[in-house]
């Protein structure tokens, strides 16, 4: 399976699911499987808008010493994007509707995040 197969996959395990993305903390997508999209939002401009949001947390935790940001989750009224780091150019996110299943989302991306890091 390619990267797009694995993230449909991860999409069709998650209620709620809209979107994941396997992206580099520079903003550039690697691949994205959408499968829903929230009403009112440009989904793609969001997951590369929050890339940089969990590039400064990362640099952040890093900086102050607190060791490696393992996840990141950011909460808003229309969306629950959970991010798992893979390595240190790249992240996986997840985009789920808030009463999504956020508890098999953050497991489903730490499961797939060793086969995904495996493919880079």
């Amino acid at each position: 399976m390619g990267f797009r197969e694995d993230l449909e996959a991860i999409c069709g395990r998650v209620d709620g699911a809209f979107a994941a993305s396997l992206m580099g903390f520079d903003g550039i997508a690697i691949e994205t499987a959408q499968v829903g999209s929230p009403s009112g939002i440009e989904l793609t401009t969001v997951i590369v808008e929050y890339s940089g949001i969990l590039a400064q947390v990362r640099q952040a935790a890093e900086s102050l010493q607190m060791g490696k940001a393992s996840e990141v989750s950011i909460r808003t009224e229309k969306m629950v994007a959970v991010a798992r780091p893979l390595t240190p150019d790249y992240f996986v996110l997840l985009a789920l509707a808030p009463e999504g299943n956020i508890g098999r989302a953050r497991y489903e991306l730490r499961i797939a995040a060793p086969k995904l890091v495996a493919q880079l």
